[in-house]
């Protein structure tokens, strides 16, 4: 890991402007690798973290089995992930203190699920699924959410 973070780091170094570094973490990693993860985010300065990316795993999928395989592997994002996005945000905030940013990602389906994010640690969210299936409205509908004061972050 810190052959590919040290020379970002490096070349921040000799930059005028600084950009922020943060660690994207998949929902499939074991705790052990995910406390691992948080060691690096401490020891180095990476500036936080972006939970999570697509998973792998097909668990808790409704469509036939057959339908599944016939879509082959790659990753999977959208509803299925969510919560266990919403709870590797939850246990990275935890483990972190609040002390470092998250990126909130995956299975951002609904202005709820963005406001689960948020008060799950998240310092943004970050959405895509949710906004290829109900477009640019979408963001108005979370933000008209979020000010109405349904989450505990506002």
């Amino acid at each position: 890991m810190m052959a590919i973070l040290e020379p970002l780091f490096d070349f921040r170094r000799g930059q005028n402007d600084y950009r922020p570094i943060l660690l994207k973490i998949s929902p499939d990693l074991p705790r052990a690798q995910v406390d691992e993860m948080v060691r690096i985010l401490i020891d180095t300065p990476l500036d936080g973290m972006v939970a999570v990316n697509t998973t792998t795993s097909r668990e808790g999928l409704s469509s036939p089995s057959r339908e599944i395989e016939a879509a082959g592997q790659g990753g999977l994002s959208g509803a299925p992930l969510t919560d266990r996005a919403v709870e590797m945000v939850a246990y990275l905030h935890e483990k972190t203190q609040g002390m470092y940013p998250i990126i909130g990602v995956g299975g951002i389906m609904t202005p709820q699920d963005a406001a689960r994010m948020l008060d799950a640690g998240a310092s943004l969210v970050q959405v895509y699924t949710g906004f290829v299936y109900e477009g640019p409205s979408f963001v108005k509908r979370i933000c008209k959410h979020l000010a109405a004061g349904k989450t505990m972050k506002l």
